[in-house]
């Protein structure tokens, strides 16, 4: 019999020990929110003693003035219905200072199912807060800087593009104009010697021509700026079909307004790195455009039928996802959004859409 009474206050010892000095906090409260119990734990973090908080404190006390009313609410409802209650709070400590805390509460009932009082378990997550904040202010910080680079991106590829229409492309026109020149003045002997090799000649700076008008028109369309999002994805489009032979329809109302500068950039850069997907990956044989605006949005959709993927999948790799990922950061910047529908076999949908600023 003394045996079993020894290992009983043995095991007693043992829970007691494993309540006072457990990793987390424990305290219990009266539906008065007068403090019944509390660890050893708990009572560190807070740098009270036992004699200074049970039986004479309301937990209430030790909670921050701007979570009084959460606290507050979650209680009522453990009291009234509800059996457990999560929630994040500060709570203030003996010298002042504060920690973040989570509370996970229970609702003790008698076996009428009347309130007794709470059990509640607490976590010190001031690490975890102070890593969330840090985490945030990276995101940020990356946020602005990725900002910042599609602001440079564009402002080099705007300057490059006026240098390619401006300078390279007058001087191919002036050349052209030369040789035509010289070809007008040759005589009819000369002609025939040298004649071909000017048409030859001719030729290529009719091909240069287009190839610098086409990489400026990728690098900055002119049209975006002069005529809007929808004219420039219809001359886009064309560019885009001539070069590769996959089908692009565009549709948008003739009225579609003007947009935002920075928002038509980002569609049209959508579009872009959309029909750059299609050319690569899914071998389809069209491609639609659709551009709809309401009061509210502006919404693109790039629908092609080829042979589809799994989103998810691809934004796994980052080597493959990176263009997905792109379309989304450009998105972000201007406070839009990107759906992406895909499945094998089944083609490709992307979605933007961007809140209309008025």
């Amino acid at each position: 019999m003394s045996t079993n009474v020894a290992v009983s206050e043995r095991v007693a010892l043992d829970l007691h020990d494993l309540y006072e000095n457990a990793p987390c906090g424990y305290h219990s409260v009266g539906s008065d929110r007068t403090i019944l119990r509390m660890n050893q734990t708990e009572l560190a973090w807070l740098g009270f003693t036992q004699q200074e908080l049970v039986g004479r404190r309301k937990f209430t006390e030790l909670v921050s003035t701007r979570f009084h009313n959460e606290y507050k609410r979650a209680i009522e409802s453990l009291i009234v219905s509800r059996e457990v209650s999560e929630i994040e709070i500060e709570l203030v400590r003996k010298d002042g200072s504060m920690f973040d805390a989570f509370l996970r509460i229970a609702a003790v009932r008698d076996s009428e199912e009347t309130f007794l009082h709470t059990r509640a378990t607490v976590l010190d997550i001031t690490a975890r807060k102070r890593a969330d904040a840090e985490a945030r202010r990276h995101a940020e910080q990356l946020q602005a800087i990725s900002r910042r680079v599609v602001e440079i991106q564009e402002t080099e590829r705007r300057n490059l593009a006026a240098e390619l229409h401006d300078r390279l492309g007058q001087d191919l026109a002036a050349i052209n104009l030369n040789l035509h020149l010289i070809k007008d003045q040759l005589s009819s002997s000369s002609r025939s010697k040298v004649g071909p090799r000017l048409d030859d000649s001719i030729a290529l700076v009719d091909r240069s021509v287009e190839v610098v008008r086409d990489v400026a028109g990728t690098l900055r369309p002119l049209a975006l700026d002069d005529y809007g999002l929808a004219v420039t994805l219809q001359s886009y489009g064309e560019q885009f079909a001539a070069r590769t032979g996959i089908r692009v329809i565009v549709t948008a109302k003739p009225s579609f307004p003007r947009l935002q500068q920075d928002t038509e950039m980002a569609l049209f850069r959508i579009s872009q790195e959309a029909l750059t997907n299609v050319l690569k990956h899914a071998k389809a044989t069209a491609v639609h455009l659709t551009l709809v605006v309401d009061a509210d949005s502006v919404a693109l959709t790039i629908a092609d039928d080829g042979c589809g993927f799994d989103p998810q999948s691809r934004l796994r790799h980052a080597s493959q996802g990176l263009g997905l990922l792109i379309m989304q950061e450009r998105l972000c910047a201007v406070a839009g959004s990107l759906r992406i529908e895909s499945q094998p076999s089944a083609g490709t949908r992307v979605l933007a859409r961007v809140r209309r600023v008025s």
